[in-house]
């Protein structure tokens, strides 16, 4: 499954912003069903930011959450308010 965190962020909080973000990232990466994650911003919205993670299911992304909440906290008032986990239902790879 995937997960994406959308966040809305002031230019000025960017580099803030992109530092914490890579930190909670970390704390994902060292948590059981973890493959991958990247931060990205918007090319046309430099503004909106995502924090995508890919993990095993939504049992192991869920438990991941609690685990980097007090790493999340400060995001918090910046966090896009909609739901996160997405189940794949039609990967290409290539």
């Amino acid at each position: 499954m995937i997960a994406i965190i959308r966040y809305s962020v002031p230019e000025e909080r960017a580099a803030a912003f992109l530092e914490d973000a890579e930190g909670i990232l970390d704390l994902f990466a060292a948590q059981p069903g973890y493959v991958r994650g990247r931060v990205a911003r918007a090319v046309d919205e430099p503004g909106l930011w995502a924090l995508v993670s890919e993990w095993e299911g939504a049992g192991f992304y869920r438990r991941a959450l609690s685990a980097a909440r007090m790493a999340m906290y400060p995001l918090m008032t910046l966090m896009i308010n909609e739901p996160t986990a997405f189940e794949e239902v039609y990967p290409a790879d290539g």
